[in-house]
């Protein structure tokens, strides 16, 4: 599974994503807040985290993980990486 370059820029323009680095990669994603999305205040922060690998013509999806407050609550399976690549892809 590979994201291209054009597509994390487009991700990273979006506000919603910022890709750190330090021996890895990793994409991070900001979804709405509860309180933004449905008006319900809560103290919760959701990421999702994916590991990426740098290649030549873009970045290697490794895995995922979604967290709460900074703990993980799950590993995001293959399946739903690879969706989510095939939607941000295009």
């Amino acid at each position: 599974m590979k994201l291209s370059f054009e597509t994390l820029e487009r991700l990273q323009a979006s506000g919603r994503y910022k890709l750190l680095s330090n021996d890895n990669y990793y994409l991070i994603y900001y979804p709405p807040s509860l309180s933004e999305a449905g008006g319900e205040e809560s103290e919760i922060i959701r990421t999702v985290e994916i590991k990426l690998r740098k290649v030549s013509d873009g970045y290697e999806v490794i895995g995922g993980l979604i967290k709460e407050n900074g703990e993980t609550i799950r590993e995001i399976s293959s399946s739903e990486l690879e969706l989510w690549l095939q939607f941000m892809e295009g």
